[in-house]
């Protein structure tokens, strides 16, 4: 999760390129813990980053919102 914090951070990449990297982290903890952990942390900050993102429309993010 720290690592997802840490993009989430970085000012030197564009807030649309942090999101798509936020949303793949996110993606890969879930897939390593093989559990549903990051939804919700995935969607605020997506929705900070970039709020036109298709996942914020997606039910498996909204259902963790």
């Amino acid at each position: 999760m720290k690592s997802i914090i840490d993009v989430f951070r970085m000012n030197e990449i564009e807030s649309k390129t942090r999101a798509k990297i936020i949303i793949k982290l996110g993606n890969a903890i879930n897939y390593q813990y093989a559990a549903n952990i990051t939804e919700g942390l995935v969607f605020e900050l997506v929705s900070i980053l970039d709020p036109d993102n298709d996942i914020l429309k997606d039910e498996r993010y909204l259902n963790h919102k």
